[in-house]
């Protein structure tokens, strides 16, 4: 087995195997749209695409990231996860939780039932003071506290979409990237 899909099986433990079929589902669907043209058809509603921009070193590469601008790439989510600390499994949730979370939107925002706001590409929630609107809505600064709320990459419980099992319809396309970025260490 790739070491970076076992990576993500051991830490995903029991709940792996109950949710096998839904990472079937997912894997067809993405390949679908690979097929039909991209990630582009797969998003939370319209967005505008103004906005600024920001150029990070990542891997070796420059990736200029939109701020408040249109759907980010799984190459410009895993660019900048990377730049964060990201790597090998973590690196794959990490992608495949931001892609559940807002279909890489930088913009996105949600006001929950509770009163707190999740905004930006990972949904950094409102409760997580020590980062704020600015930061969570920048996709570098919201890497850097996702990589920080979720241990490195390795407890992503304090998203709801990885409680529920939604990333796992993008794993194959993280798991992708992954590979193709030489991160699975």
């Amino acid at each position: 087995m790739n070491p970076v899909v076992a990576g993500v099986a051991a830490r995903k433990g029991s709940h792996l195997v109950g949710r096998i079929a839904a990472w079937a589902a997912g894997f067809l669907l993405l390949g679908v749209v690979a097929v039909t043209g991209g990630l582009g058809g797969i998003g939370v509603g319209a967005l505008s695409s103004a906005g600024s921009a920001a150029s990070i070193p990542a891997g070796g590469m420059s990736v200029v990231v939109p701020v408040g601008g249109p759907n980010l790439t799984v190459a410009q989510i895993g660019s900048v996860a990377m730049g964060a600390g990201f790597s090998g499994s973590g690196l794959v949730m990490a992608i495949a939780v931001a892609l559940a979370e807002s279909s890489g939107n930088p913009s996105a925002t949600n006001y929950d039932s509770n009163g707190t706001v999740d905004r930006g590409v990972w949904q950094i929630n409102s409760v997580h003071i020590e980062y704020s609107a600015t930061c969570e809505y920048d996709p570098t600064c919201a890497a850097g506290a996702a990589f920080s709320i979720s241990g490195g990459g390795t407890d992503w419980n304090a998203w709801v979409t990885y409680q529920h099992g939604a990333e796992i319809a993008y794993l194959p396309v993280a798991v992708s990237f992954v590979e193709g970025a030489g991160a699975t260490s």
